[in-house]
């Protein structure tokens, strides 16, 4: 069933690339992020066996683990973007984002693994 929705993928991966090239020539960094997050969904094997275990609800990783690598990759995404920042004062918020995001991961992480020791406790 996988292997049917394969080349969907690539051909949505494909057209992402194409649309990120065109939307950075425009200058549109916002929706590049967007974007951005989309492409790398879809190349993530990872994610995409993630996605269809929790739509089952056969999901073995936590959702504050799945979460807490969103907010890195997200995180990653607003350093990349702080560095094409024209101005001095986005590529400080830009920063300010990512830690914001980095912050909340070690948090999600951090519930995450004590979650763990009371679960392996009981």
């Amino acid at each position: 069933m996988a292997d049917g929705r394969k080349p969907y993928a690539q051909a949505a991966t494909q057209y992402l690339k194409w649309a990120l090239e065109e939307i950075e020539k425009a200058g549109h960094l916002d929706a590049a992020l967007h974007v951005q997050i989309a492409l790398n969904a879809l190349s993530s094997p990872a994610s995409a066996d993630l996605g269809a275990a929790n739509r089952s609800g056969t999901g073995t990783v936590p959702r504050a683990v799945q979460d807490a690598k969103r907010f890195r990759d997200k995180a990653d995404e607003a350093e990349q973007l702080a560095e094409l920042a024209e101005t001095a004062s986005r590529r400080e918020a830009l920063m300010s984002i990512a830690e914001s995001y980095r912050l909340t991961a070690a948090q999600l992480d951090k519930a995450s693994a004590s979650r763990d020791a009371g679960t392996k406790s009981k």
